[in-house]
């Protein structure tokens, strides 16, 4: 009698121990399965954007962004930067710094103060209205050209034609500004090494 118990006993353990193990098996396949599927997609989700100012819809991947992303956030940024009053300026440096790239931040605040300094200095507001846009979108790098007007008080005191880049960088699904600087018509994305006078 005791003998039967210990083999039902024993039977019993086996039969669990069987089931265990096909359950395991069962699970590590479909680990691997998902980790396979997961693997073959990364990159390639797309995400449909609205931008700031709803002009196009434009998709990000993983690893990339349309044209119409950089060509909106471009206009965005250069409105921030070049559209800005003695009570504004401020507010918009912050908010333009906010999404440069970590490494150009302290190139960035730099020069946004510089802007700055300028604006608070004289009292002046200026106004970029944009002409014409050029996206590459190899390098990442947009060129505007447009009017940039500068006022002292309601007077406007200067128009001129100006030329202006802004490169940005898609990392980890965000959208980094790395230059802002004024170009000209020989080199409107601003790569060469010789600076605009």
């Amino acid at each position: 009698m005791l003998f039967e118990k210990f083999i039902s006993e024993s039977d019993n353990m086996a039969s669990e121990l069987r089931f265990y193990r096909i359950v395991i098996s069962g699970l590590i396949v479909l680990v691997i399965f998902q980790s396979s599927l997961i693997y073959r997609t990364m990159g390639l989700e797309k995400t449909i954007l609205v931008p700031p100012e709803v002009n196009k819809s434009f998709w990000v991947t993983g690893t990339d962004v349309s044209k119409d992303y950089l060509d909106q956030m471009a206009y965005w940024y250069a409105g921030i930067v070049l559209n800005a009053t003695p009570k504004t300026a401020e507010y918009q440096k912050t908010q333009f710094l906010r999404h440069a790239r970590p490494d150009q931040l302290g190139r960035l605040t730099a020069e946004a103060n510089k802007r700055l300094e300028y604006i608070m200095k004289n009292g002046a507001s200026t106004m970029f209205t944009v002409e014409s846009m050029t996206v590459d979108t190899r390098t990442k790098r947009v060129s505007i050209y447009g009017s940039l007007s500068t006022y002292l008080e309601e007077k406007r005191i200067e128009q001129r034609p100006a030329y202006f880049a802004i490169g940005f960088d898609y990392i980890n699904s965000m959208l980094y500004v790395t230059d802002f600087k004024e170009t000209n018509d020989k080199d409107i994305f601003g790569v060469s090494p010789t600076p605009v006078k």
